[in-house]
């Protein structure tokens, strides 16, 4: 049987968290929700470790100044998205992020 890949999806909006759920295979990922940052950091140290070292960070976010996506690299995000954004690129990115963890 494969192995299903965590996903938590932090996000204070309902809505992106319905359509990922939607459009994600469920028989190829495992989506955790979290809806505000104590409750992300909660369910990463509970769900993930002790592989959190590879886990593989998207920023989802409608901040899109240059300085603003330099501070989420030096940060450690693999991928930094900015909103409005079709949930079908955010899938895709999801995906090739997930794909690139398996190197």
């Amino acid at each position: 049987m494969k192995r299903k890949k965590k996903l938590l999806i932090a996000d204070d909006e309902k809505y992106p968290h319905d359509l990922l759920t939607k459009l994600l295979p469920g028989d190829e990922f495992d989506i955790i929700h979290a809806y505000d940052g104590k409750e992300t950091l909660r369910l990463a140290k509970e769900q993930l470790p002790p592989e959190t070292k590879n886990i593989k960070i998207i920023m989802l976010t409608a901040k899109d100044q240059q300085h603003d996506r330099i501070l989420g690299l030096e940060l450690g995000v693999d991928d930094y998205i900015t909103k409005p954004c079709s949930i079908n690129y955010l899938a895709r990115r999801i995906e090739m992020a997930c794909d690139r963890s398996r190197g």
